[in-house]
């Protein structure tokens, strides 16, 4: 939604000149993006980057390059933000981004592996896909419901999507943890099938969050709020199209609505606010995985006024 908003204009509309930053899977710097699409589809062509590999940026590193002063904010998942403010790194979460209504990813097996039951799991490599720790924590989770350990499995954490592509074809891994688009790319090439979509934490936690250093949002509060108030109303824009002018292209850049199998896209609700329910128990279980040693007042790392003042225009 953020870059929907940004290639069309609302942050230019609203008088805030925001620069957006990303990179593709496995490189190291990051570019600015250009305001119209065609030219980032130009800027894929020249560098021989297939979309898929787009936007390849984790949260963890883009509030690492947040805390260095590299970027005044970002878009992250919800457990880069619980874990970084876990560390009491200076971060605001200033409104919920896209939130999984429902499951956005699942456990995808090969067709070469047939699972009836969970103890057809054991002795099974999985793998996790390159993000924040969330990913890792809901593989674990899923054993959990599954009724089995780390004992019974081999886990890869971490693993870049191309790598995916490769290691389920060799036979590296059994299976794993994907989002939707590649749930959607892989069962059409026949590559793997759906064993279970991510129902098993119920109700969902998994969501993008729009953060911004604490220094920034206290010397910049006029351009945060004109961020958020652009955001919204790209929001309300999308949600005011007939049915049937509703973006289902399954294009990532501008996709609205999709849903493959039991795995959908992520919606955006309004208001946007942020959930500290829903955000005290990511902190939960990134406890309970030892990502972090203790928690912390996650309210002092929210700031929902900023979404309370533009829902009131």
């Amino acid at each position: 939604m953020i870059y929907k908003a940004y290639t069309n204009g609302y942050f230019d509309r609203e008088g805030v000149d925001v620069e957006l930053y990303t990179k593709f899977l496995k490189d190291e710097e990051i570019f600015m993006l250009p305001k119209a699409h065609k030219e980032t589809l130009a800027v894929e062509e020249e560098l021989g980057k297939a979309g898929l590999y787009f936007g390849k940026i984790s949260g963890i590193e883009i509030i690492d390059k947040m805390v260095k002063g590299e970027l005044d904010g970002g878009t992250v998942g919800e457990s880069s933000f619980v874990v970084s403010a876990a560390k009491g790194v200076p971060i605001v979460a200033v409104a919920q981004l896209g939130y999984e209504k429902i499951p956005a990813k699942a456990i995808v097996m090969r067709k070469e592996v047939p699972i009836e039951s969970s103890k057809d799991l054991k002795g099974k490599t999985l793998f996790s896909r390159r993000a924040g720790p969330g990913d890792a924590i809901f593989l674990r989770e899923f054993l959990e419901a599954e009724d089995l350990s780390e004992e019974d499995v081999t886990i890869i954490d971490q693993v870049e999507e191309d790598d995916v592509k490769k290691w389920l074809l060799d036979g590296t891994v059994d299976g794993g943890l994907i989002h939707v688009l590649g749930v959607k790319h892989e069962v059409e090439k026949g590559t793997v099938y759906v064993y279970r979509s991510m129902d098993w934490i119920n109700p969902p936690i998994s969501q993008g969050v729009l953060v911004f250093r604490k220094d920034y949002v206290e010397s910049h509060a006029e351009e945060v709020q004109k961020v958020v108030e652009a955001y919204i109303k790209r929001i309300v824009y999308e949600q005011s199209l007939p049915d049937k002018e509703k973006d289902r292209s399954w294009d990532k850049a501008f996709m609205m609505e999709g849903k493959f199998q039991d795995v959908g896209i992520a919606t955006y609700e309004l208001p946007p606010l942020m959930k500290i329910g829903i955000m005290n128990k990511v902190q939960g279980l990134l406890q309970k995985y030892s990502y972090i040693d203790s928690t912390v007042n996650l309210e002092s790392f929210i700031d929902n006024s900023f979404v309370e003042r533009a829902m009131e225009k």
